[in-house]
């Protein structure tokens, strides 16, 4: 079994700038290591090896334009104490993709997530509150979208990425 998500994967300059922005945060939780740091698109859960190889093969078909994005928020969710950098406005292009793979892995049987869906990049676990700080939008394009596992090892979490998947004009 391996638990999967898709997701948009920053390139070293943006992480780069979101983890500064991280570390510029003084407020308890446990903050993401910057490797970590990525915007799930479609969430899947545990899924065997050979769903996980079909769902593979069929997100060959997804097409979907770049994505562009602005994070210019702080948000904190309550219910999973979750510290998170979110976007005021997200484009369109951004729910077609996030649509396409959802009626995509519904032919699975995978356990998707039915909540309205909203960009975000998990800065801190076990937050306590949202900080009051300002800080510059940083800006995030997106030219490929990815088939990520995420793997427990002793020191954490390790996400890494199995595929990954252009986003043409």
């Amino acid at each position: 079994m391996k638990r999967l998500f898709f997701a948009l994967w920053p390139d070293d300059k943006t992480r780069a700038e979101i983890d500064a922005l991280n570390q510029s945060i003084a407020q308890p939780g446990r903050k993401l290591v910057p490797e970590n740091l990525h915007i799930t698109l479609v969430f899947l859960g545990n899924v065997d090896d050979a769903i996980a190889e079909a769902i593979q093969c069929d997100a060959a078909m997804i097409k979907s334009s770049p994505i562009s994005l602005q994070f210019d928020e702080l948000d904190y969710w309550k219910r999973p104490r979750v510290l998170c950098l979110t976007c005021h406005r997200q484009p369109k292009n951004l729910y077609s993709l996030v649509n396409a793979l959802t009626r995509m892995v519904e032919a699975y049987p995978v356990r998707l997530d039915k909540r309205h869906y909203r960009a975000h990049i998990t800065l801190a676990r076990k937050a306590r509150q949202r900080p009051l700080k300002q800080f510059e939008p940083i800006r995030f394009f997106a030219e490929h979208f990815a088939l990520v596992q995420s793997i427990s090892t002793q020191q954490g979490v390790r996400y890494e990425v199995l595929e990954t998947w252009p986003l043409l004009a």
